[in-house]
């Protein structure tokens, strides 16, 4: 790791030897307004406005059919402002964004208009599109894996807790929208203050390290696949159908979220003792829901399904969500590829999210108990396709470079530069690495499309700093990277 990393760990300068993801001293000071933000303001979306939850506060805040609007915008701002949005804008995007969000929701607060208020939902779930791209740009590019594991592991901790606290503990009759609402906006704007604390240095720290990453491959894009597959499944069918029972049965929900905290903790655990536990933790994403499906067909029969169901979905669930962002952010880092982080939105948000809760909602609001039983049987084979071919998917990736890296603290992109800690400027080392590969000056020049006095100038100012004089001492001190070539 660089000095710049090593000097802002917080445990001392230990973090050079970390290897395990779970090793939380690899968390860094200077990214901790891009953890807080990740875990309160996604804990806080999911929780208040998605069509996904349904608990007493979330009902008496915004009702399921606005909070289905508001999902559907949301997902759709998402995907168009990561079209737009570039790297180095984020910081200042994430403010506009913040102040926008605060502005929508208080005009939300203070009109009794209904046409005012339907409005201002439109802009605040527009806006929210803004705010969670500029978010995870950092999440993406400038968090190491460690920070990124306890971001997506902490925020669906904090979702899960929240709403078994509102289930659980608070009585509906203590409940009014105002005073619910209210506590919702305080806590969107405690989190929203992390903003003020990100830096555009961040993004350009990463690129000036950022020396060489990996080809990208086609089959690398097979990730996308299975995350769009985890959305439908685990937020769109699998929730619709836990509705239905939750609709004819008392402390399902409880029961899903319950499951939602187990899966958290096995999601840890599993971190801990098995380098690769994401290809375990996939399996066990599509098992544990496929699983449930079936359970949840047999509750008539038999009445322990009515709490192994939920259990098992939230088990599978919430494992799933937090496998999803985790890959995406560790592929989109060791390909520093913005293509893939695109398509990730699009294809979980618009493809998985949108239809998901299209799906979802039709089998919701289906009454009859037939339909859940149908709609278990065709998700579950469904879910078990994907379980069969799974072995097929992971064997495609074991060969894939960020295989090696999602176990690890940090991406391992930085090694590749053989002229690390020799304070060469980036047009210095491809000046060099060119020379090395044989080219002459004049040819370094047309490939660069620089003049050849400027090269010269490279040339000159990069042996001096190699305490060099010749192309052949030059050779001499990089042999090892010649013989890689």
């Amino acid at each position: 790791m660089s000095s710049s990393i090593k000097n802002t760990a917080i445990v001392g300068d230990e973090d050079k030897n970390l290897e395990s993801v779970v090793d939380i001293r690899a968390v860094r000071k200077t990214n901790i307004p891009y953890i807080i933000i990740w875990i309160i303001y996604y804990a806080w979306v999911i929780v208040f406005t998605t069509w996904w939850t349904a608990s007493p506060v979330t009902e008496k805040i915004l009702s399921s059919g606005l909070r289905s609007i508001l999902h559907s915008i949301n997902l759709l701002s998402s995907a168009f402002f990561v079209l737009i949005i570039r790297k180095e804008w984020f910081a200042k995007t994430a403010r506009i964004g913040a102040v926008l969000i605060i502005s929508g929701m208080s005009l939300f607060l203070l009109t009794s208009n209904t046409s005012l208020q339907l409005l201002s939902l439109t802009v605040f779930g527009f806006t929210l599109g803004i705010v969670n791209i500029s978010i995870l740009i950092p999440f993406v590019f400038v968090m190491n894996n460690t920070e990124k594991f306890y971001s997506v592991l902490g925020s669906n901790f904090l979702i899960n807790l929240i709403i078994l606290f509102e289930l659980g503990l608070i009585s509906e009759e203590k409940l009014t929208s105002h005073g619910m609402y209210m506590g919702s906006y305080f806590i969107l704007v405690a989190s929203l203050i992390a903003t003020i604390f990100f830096k555009k240095s961040s993004i350009i720290e990463y690129s000036n390290e950022l020396i060489e990453t990996p080809k990208i491959t086609p089959r690398i894009y097979l990730t996308l696949l299975n995350n769009c597959a985890i959305a439908i499944l685990c937020k769109g069918i699998g929730k619709g159908i836990l509705n239905i029972t939750a609709y004819n049965h008392e402390g399902v929900h409880l029961w899903y979220y319950v499951g939602g905290l187990l899966g958290c903790m096995l999601y840890f655990l599993l971190n801990t003792v098995y380098r690769r536990a994401f290809v375990w933790l996939n399996n066990i994403t599509f098992f544990t829901i496929a699983m449930g499906l079936i359970c949840n067909a047999f509750i008539e029969d038999i009445p322990q399904m009515l709490t192994v169901f939920p259990i098992l979905l939230g088990v599978g669930g919430t494992i799933g969500m937090i496998n999803m962002y985790y890959i995406l952010a560790v592929v989109g880092k060791k390909y520093n590829s913005m293509t893939y982080i695109k398509l990730s939105i699009f294809l979980i948000g618009i493809c998985g999210g949108i239809s998901g809760l299209t799906l979802g909602n039709v089998i919701s609001n289906k009454d009859i108990s037939q339909m859940s039983i149908i709609a278990s049987l065709i998700a579950t084979a469904f879910l078990l396709i994907f379980l069969i071919l799974s072995p097929s998917l992971v064997r495609a990736q074991q060969y894939n470079d960020w295989v090696q890296d999602a176990g690890k603290a940090e991406i391992d992109n930085k090694k590749k530069d053989i002229f690390a800690g020799y304070n060469l400027s980036k047009r210095e080392r491809e000046v060099c690495k060119l020379m090395l590969e044989g080219y002459t000056l004049r040819q370094i020049s047309g490939i660069l499309s620089i003049a050849y006095s400027t090269v010269n100038t490279y040339c000159t100012s990069a042996y001096r700093k190699l305490n060099i004089n010749s192309r052949a001492e030059l050779i001499i001190m990089f042999k090892d990277y010649i013989a890689d070539k």
